[in-house]
């Protein structure tokens, strides 16, 4: 049997929102049997950890062995785990790529999109967002083994109960990249009026002094799904309310958003973009509905009666079951697994 690593890059850090998609990608990893391999000294830049990084380098390289698998979250940023993948590929190591982010495409910053366009073209196996992502990859890379997910897994046991339908409006996110949370101002609907329940790191006062928003802090991801409130969750990004735009924004395009799985494991039906890749989950699956501006929201929320608030939350519990115990990630590297095996 091959030997099954994982490069280590994130279990061993606290996060408030994005790092904790790759948190719980390592946990599942680590469940399913694969060895992590982790540089010592990772956050200390003395002498002394550097000599000691250097050390475990040289040691990897000779202990993963050729014909060895080892799967890795791509962006790579430290630059000894970028070297530690060059040596062992260069030896006959099976590399799988999990993509979390294509930073130059969010970015919309060439120059780095083709600079990890080129270290995709070292890779031959992939697990990536959805089939758009996918396409995409297709298209600047030759024939790469490509294995989709549906959803990102988030590791917390999903919410009790059942919510109550209401004009409450949920926003989880990283608050300072999300240009559009400064016009919510500009969605004035009529009574009972929509209120926009705001959570995450960066709030400004802009965001904060408008009078249909409430922020309500920034709370440990494992501990969020049991204490949000609302009725409702948002996935929007970029800078307006009339469609989403900029890096952002166009970025939901091939993005699987980590907020989605929050949201379904909060019993929160979900209010998507109709241009973004998860829309289309949102609509198999009926877990929601889509919207082209924000200012479709109200009618849209209106006009969802009682039972079929109550059924959407009903169609959510299976997705959340396998959501909270990483069936989504666990199922994909199997089946990205055969695939490099073939």
């Amino acid at each position: 049997m091959r030997r099954r690593y994982f490069i280590r890059q994130y279990m061993q850090q606290e996060y408030l929102h994005g790092g904790i998609t790759c948190v719980d990608i390592e946990k599942v990893l680590l469940a399913k049997g694969f060895e992590p391999v982790s540089f010592p000294g990772h956050d200390s830049f003395s002498i002394t950890s550097k000599a000691s990084r250097f050390l475990f380098l040289f040691k990897m390289i000779f202990r993963i062995k050729r014909g060895s698998i080892v799967f890795f979250i791509s962006p790579v940023y430290a630059k000894m785990n970028r070297l530690l993948l060059r040596l062992i590929r260069l030896k006959g190591v099976k590399l799988i790529c999990i993509i979390a982010d294509i930073d130059g495409l969010r970015d919309r910053d060439d120059h780095l999109l083709q600079s990890e366009l080129e270290q995709y073209r070292g890779y031959s196996c992939f697990i990536v967002h959805n089939d758009q992502m996918a396409g995409y990859l297709r298209q600047h890379l030759s024939h790469p083994v490509l294995c989709t997910l549906e959803f990102f897994d988030y590791l917390v046991p999903s919410a009790h109960g059942e919510r109550q339908k209401s004009h409450t409006i949920v926003f989880a996110a990283n608050l300072a990249k999300s240009g559009f949370l400064d016009k919510l101002h500009l969605v004035q609907p009529a009574d009972p009026g929509l209120v926009f329940n705001i959570y995450g790191p960066g709030i400004t006062e802009t965001i904060a002094a408008q009078e249909n928003v409430r922020y309500l802090g920034t709370h440990k991801p494992y501990d969020l799904p049991a204490i949000v409130e609302g009725s409702f969750g948002l996935i929007w990004d970029g800078v307006s309310i009339d469609t989403c735009e900029g890096g952002y924004g166009e970025y939901l395009r091939y993005n699987l958003q980590h907020k989605l799985s929050f949201y379904i494991v909060s019993k929160l039906p979900v209010i998507v973009w109709d241009g973004a890749a998860t829309a289309e989950l949102v609509n198999k699956y009926r877990i929601g509905f889509t919207i082209k501006n924000l200012y479709e929201i109200e009618d849209k929320v209106k006009a969802v009666t009682q039972e079929q608030y109550r059924q959407m939350q009903i169609n959510m519990q299976p997705l959340a079951e396998k959501i909270s115990k990483g069936g989504y990630m666990g199922d994909a590297i199997d089946e990205i697994m055969k695939l490099a095996e073939a």
